[in-house]
């Protein structure tokens, strides 16, 4: 290791603090059967539900090594394990551009997918 403790320890000090709700970036290490393991630079690596990575037609949307964003549920849920999800962190994205549009008067094309009772 070619850092020193106390390098370790400045780089740590300096990060910011994430919060639930936040998006940030992570990188996909391993994609097993249900699970996609992502770094996300925090205490541990965090499991994220094979099916928030698939398309419309069932197929996986990432590989080993690729970066992709994800919303912050939890940074310690009582077990230990950080809770990721990238279906958030897509509908939050959504809904930023949306209010761009909005704000730009820009149109907006869309295709229904289901229907909320009551909304």
């Amino acid at each position: 290791m070619s850092e020193s403790f106390a390098a370790l320890f400045e780089e740590s000090l300096q990060r910011t603090e994430m919060r639930p709700g936040e998006v940030i970036t992570a990188e996909v290490v391993r994609v097993e059967h249900n699970f996609v393991v992502v770094n996300a630079g925090l205490k541990s690596e965090a499991y994220v539900p094979l099916e928030e990575f698939k398309n419309d037609k069932g197929e996986v949307e990432v590989q080993v090594g690729d970066f992709v964003s994800v919303a912050i549920g939890s940074i310690e849920n009582g077990y230990g394990d950080t809770i990721l999800s990238r279906d958030t962190a897509k509908r939050l994205a959504s809904w930023m551009s949306l209010e761009k549009a909005l704000e730009s008067g820009e149109f907006v094309t869309g295709t229904t997918s289901g229907k909320v009772k009551g909304g």
